[in-house]
């Protein structure tokens, strides 16, 4: 696919932070007024969230400013255009890998109780949004051992926390 077509495609047919977002990450790797690409490799570059956050992470400032937007409306956006589902095994790993092997200490060590207390709640937050992904509860067998010991560790901190 000649990326100048996909790419007149997206700003013809989406928001104009979808079209930076596509033009940016597109930029860093190819001449985008040139190249082309084969389709699994450009579907590969936007789907894959972990390489989609990383590679707009210097423009997410751009992002939210400008655009007054989330990286994850736009990564919805792409996902809907290359027909995949946005709960996807890449958002799975990615959030997942944002829970794994947290050390209490790190939040036992929080003087200011209230700034602990939030700091154990937004870790909360994170294995409930797991949790209730639609990733995870088709896959709920499968994935259930790999959400034990961020469990447990946030059920030890919080009886260490004094936080019920």
């Amino acid at each position: 696919m000649k990326l100048s077509d996909f790419l007149a495609n997206i700003k013809n047919n989406q928001n104009e932070v979808v079209y930076y977002c596509c033009n940016h990450l597109l930029s860093k790797k190819y001449d985008v007024n040139n190249d082309s690409v084969d389709e699994d490799i450009l579907k590969e570059l936007f789907i894959n969230y972990n390489n989609f956050t990383k590679a707009l992470n210097d423009s997410a400032g751009i992002i939210y400013k400008k655009y007054e937007t989330e990286l994850d409306n736009v990564y919805k956006t792409m996902c809907n255009l290359f027909d995949e589902e946005y709960d996807n095994v890449y958002l799975f790993n990615y959030r997942l890998a944002r829970i794994v092997n947290q050390e209490p200490r790190q939040f036992l060590d929080i003087e200011d109780k209230d700034t602990q207390e939030t700091v154990i709640q937004k870790f909360e937050d994170k294995i409930s949004t797991v949790l209730e992904s639609k990733y995870y509860k088709e896959n709920q067998d499968k994935l259930s051992q790999d959400l034990i010991i961020p469990q447990k560790t946030l059920e030890v901190i919080k009886s260490a926390a004094g936080i019920y």
